[in-house]
């Protein structure tokens, strides 16, 4: 079988066809279009059967060839740097690189794992997300700072300063001086008709407004720069609202969405994350230790000789061990036994972070395994569990 490498690149992809004996029969680029994808397929069609190998699970090129029906193969870029024979990378080596493992049946490049339509369209929009949430952090951000050069009063003065009430404060009332003119019968009836949900907190925002500070030197800029940042997270707030619509209506017609919805702590957010990460193909995670080590729940272990060292692991998917992390956090408030094991870690002294990423460990083991076996999880089946084999759970 002639075994393909292509190595990935924004504009042009290298690509090496190596004969079934491992000799080179072809080394040439394509362009990241619709000639360079005609051109490949040129190439290749009279060469069927064939593997192709690649650093990434996705792509334009990637769902072209897979709707081609072609055999996709993945091998994580960290895998291809550890084989490369040099330090330094090269775009024509490492498409031989790839191939070259393929004709190897190398076992760290294994087969594309392809999900349903629903799951593919929740990975990107739970990406987009994501992605989303994170510039909105960095613009409250450079707003707080803003705000601390000649407004701090307006810190604080709700639960989050990127949420709708607070923006929409700011923006009718841009300086401390338009803010402190403002009575208590009107900052109550402004806040009124904005449905604010918290009377008891008024007088105490009343009281935070008043405090005298220093004027600024020149208030003007900051106000404008301030009212452009409230701008940018107001539409920002609308699109993750958007999103989110359409994420909550994607999980709700798959048919595992209500399933990944009834573990403690998992709403419809986290649900979407989980079921985006594990698809629904069974061969994305053929292990729980494949899983645990994907999430980054567990360290790594080196020996040599006599030594041993636990190394925290860091080459992971950050955005799963996200989500794995905030379901264990989660699921403290809401499971016995994940608060029983969670008190128990930290009574062997362990520091939070470490007692939630135990646990989070566990969780992953518990759902990789009802996720096979295709069963709902029982709180009481699984604290039953536990105690046959002598540990002993406390409901809170």
């Amino acid at each position: 079988m002639h075994r393909v490498g292509i190595d990935w690149a924004d504009e042009k992809h290298d690509v090496c066809i190596l004969a079934p004996d491992g000799r080179i029969l072809s080394e040439f680029e394509i362009a990241h279009d619709w000639q360079g994808f005609q051109k490949l397929k040129a190439a290749l069609t009279p060469l069927e059967p064939f593997q192709v190998n690649l650093e990434r699970p996705n792509g334009l090129l990637v769902d072209w060839m897979v709707g081609l029906g072609w055999q996709v193969y993945v091998t994580p870029p960290r895998i291809v740097a550890h084989r490369r024979p040099r330090r330094s990378k090269n775009d024509r080596g490492d498409a031989f690189l790839l191939a070259h493992l393929r004709h190897l049946d190398d076992e760290d490049s294994r087969p594309l794992v392809i999900h349903s339509p629903l799951v593919e369209e929740l990975k990107h929009l739970t990406r987009g997300y994501n992605q989303l949430k994170k510039h909105q952090m960095r613009i409250t951000n450079q707003l707080t700072h803003v705000l601390k050069q000649y407004y701090p009063t307006a810190i604080g003065l709700f639960a989050k300063l990127q949420s709708p009430i607070a923006l929409t404060f700011l923006e009718a009332f841009p300086t401390p001086q338009a803010a402190q003119a403002l009575s208590r019968e009107a900052l109550a009836d402004f806040l009124h008709r904005q449905k604010y949900r918290y009377p008891k907190r008024i007088q105490g925002i009343y009281h935070q407004l008043q405090l005298p500070i220093p004027p600024a030197r020149i208030a003007a800029g900051y106000a404008a720069h301030a009212q452009a940042l409230i701008a940018v997270l107001k539409s920002l707030n609308q699109q993750l609202a958007l999103l989110k619509r359409q994420i909550t209506t994607i999980l709700n017609k798959h048919p595992e969405g209500t399933w990944w919805q009834q573990f403690p702590g998992v709403g419809v957010m986290l649900a979407a994350e989980f079921l985006a990460h594990f698809g629904d193909n069974r061969e994305q995670f053929p292990s729980a230790e494949v899983l645990q080590a994907t999430a980054g729940t567990v360290p790594i272990v080196r020996r040599s000789g006599k030594q041993l060292t636990v190394e925290f692991r860091k080459a992971c998917s950050h955005s799963l061990r996200d989500a794995t992390m905030n379901f264990a956090k989660n699921s403290i408030r809401t499971s016995g036994w994940a608060a029983s094991y969670y008190r128990d870690q930290l009574a062997r002294g362990h520091k939070p972070s470490r007692a939630h990423r135990a646990l989070a460990n566990r969780w992953l083991k518990i759902v990789w395994t009802l996720w096979q076996r295709r069963e709902n999880y029982d709180e009481a089946v699984h604290i039953a569990n536990r105690s046959r084999r002598g540990l002993s759970e406390q409901v809170a």
